[in-house]
């Protein structure tokens, strides 16, 4: 099963893939989450309601959540 983030940033709207049958790819998403969560950025996945939910490292399921999207935190003013 394959799954992608897509991490809108300064460089605009990047696309990393895993396929949880390669570890590897499966640690590099981990790896962009981690650094996401170290900046205080938000990582979302799409409901099946079409709402956004938060998902942490911690409970993530590469099989299960497998179209993430990572913005930056903002704030009004």
């Amino acid at each position: 099963m394959t799954g992608s983030m897509h991490v809108a940033d300064h460089q605009g709207d990047t696309t990393h893939t895993w396929d949880t049958a390669d570890p590897s790819t499966v640690r590099e998403i981990e790896e962009l989450f981690r650094e996401a969560q170290a900046t205080g950025r938000l990582v979302y996945r799409q409901t099946g309601d079409g709402t956004g939910e938060q998902v942490r490292l911690d409970t993530w399921n590469p099989e299960e959540h497998t179209e993430l999207f990572v913005a930056p935190r903002l704030a009004g003013g």
